[in-house]
């Protein structure tokens, strides 16, 4: 397929418009982290089984494996109305929730969370592109980590009014919660004003177009170093999905709800992470986002070790390090994606560069959830530090050789398939 490369937008868009996408993605998030949190506690109230609870997670963030499928649409269609029509129907999806009742039902919490993990995959691959037409590529940076921190803000209340409405209210009124915030989600998407060009049509080739994305990140050195660096951490890091109820339960020996409670610490720690964040972007300058996912991770395997050790106050403290952590490590890698991907395989890029990341975290949560019944978490947590440690080192000698003032590595036009097809 011959594509051209995006004209630049006719019309510049205005910080309404920049506010308007923060503002709605960020309460769909803040609607997503209520609910995966409140579902986990459910699916353990339910089934009694940490592996089971912990399993949730991994139902949410399995659908990323779909990434270069994911990609190839986003490429297809207008980002913005293209967003807006998944949070409307991710609005609808939400309500199976209403139809579980006890243990025979729990399964139904499995398909809601991967459906929604399905559609908020496709929205972040859509709002990283859409993204690139609402700001300048050296403002790319600081706005990724600004909005990671509204992200990260609502997630520190998320989990406070995720669980005084179990408790209160009961489950099905976390699933409202949600509803109401992808609805909103959505009117804000649609009250943005970017040009946007018409994508270019498919010409058949459709393996060749799947693997645009994965080959041009695998083929940009840079690319490739933070996506294994991510991956790798990832793998480590996927395992708090069940330790952190193992913790709760045998080390603090708190009900599930108490998950809630450190979840507001890793908020907190995520805020002030987010906002580092932008500082560090402005003290190393645009081509240097490496350094900021070397600095995540780093302290995502430091609040781990904390965490092996026992009380709550530990506990507090390590989960609050892991959230400083890792808003830097996520805005490191997605801004990365952003500078050094032609505009036609923007949506490709940012969901292959996903996938790389999270498989390696779905395999970490269901690793962890088969474990966990017979191994001390403490010795996972060990395996944790391990882990994200090696890949921040690993990532820490890579990013040397990247000049700070290096161009975004592109494609020339017509040559993101021929790529692919080498």
């Amino acid at each position: 397929m011959q594509t051209e490369p995006e004209a630049p937008p006719t019309r510049k868009p205005g910080k309404r418009d920049v506010r308007l996408w923060i503002t709605g993605t960020s309460v769909s998030i803040f609607g997503d982290a209520a609910l995966w949190i409140a579902l986990g506690v459910w699916m353990k109230d339910l089934t009694g089984s940490n592996g089971r609870a912990g399993l949730a997670f991994a139902a949410y963030v399995m659908p990323r494996l779909g990434a270069p499928f994911l990609g190839l649409v986003v490429d297809r269609f207008r980002r913005r109305p293209l967003i807006a029509l998944l949070n409307f129907a991710l609005a609808a999806w939400v309500c199976l929730a209403f139809f579980v009742h006890d243990e025979q039902q729990a399964w139904l919490l499995y398909v809601v969370l991967f459906g929604i993990g399905l559609g908020v995959g496709m929205h972040n691959a859509a709002g990283s592109a859409l993204l690139t037409r609402l700001v300048p590529t050296d403002e790319l940076g600081r706005t990724n980590a600004l909005l990671r921190t509204m992200q990260e803000g609502g997630m520190l209340v998320a989990p406070a009014v995720g669980s005084a409405l179990y408790v209160s209210v009961g489950p099905r009124a976390v699933a409202a919660l949600e509803v109401v915030t992808f609805l909103v989600c959505a009117l804000c998407v649609l009250a943005v004003r970017v040009d946007e060009p018409q994508p270019g049509r498919p010409d058949g080739r459709l393996p060749q177009e799947l693997l645009a994305g994965m080959r041009h990140l695998v083929r940009t050195p840079r690319l490739r170093a933070v996506s294994i660096a991510m991956g790798g951490g990832l793998l480590g890091f996927g395992f708090i999905e069940t330790v952190i109820y193992a913790v709760v339960d045998q080390g603090l020996h708190r009900s599930a709800a108490f998950v809630g409670v450190l979840t507001v610490a890793k908020g907190i720690g995520s805020v002030l992470g987010g906002m580092a964040g932008m500082r560090v972007l402005k003290r190393t300058g645009p081509g240097r986002e490496g350094v900021l996912t070397v600095l995540g991770l780093g302290m995502m395997a430091l609040g781990c070790a904390v965490t092996v050790l026992p009380g709550v106050a530990a506990a507090l403290v390590g989960v609050f390090v892991m959230g400083l952590g890792t808003p830097g490590a996520v805005v490191g890698l997605y801004t990365s994606v952003q500078r050094h991907s032609p505009a036609q395989l923007q949506g490709r890029v940012a969901a292959a560069a996903s996938m790389l990341a999270t498989a390696p975290q779905v395999l970490s949560v269901a690793t962890g959830a088969a474990l966990i019944a017979t191994v001390d978490y403490r010795v996972l947590l060990v395996v944790m530090v391990v882990l994200i440690g090696a890949s921040a080192s690993y990532l820490a000698v890579r990013v040397r050789g990247f000049g700070d003032t290096e161009e975004p590595e592109t494609v020339p036009p017509g040559m993101a398939e021929a790529a692919a097809a080498d």
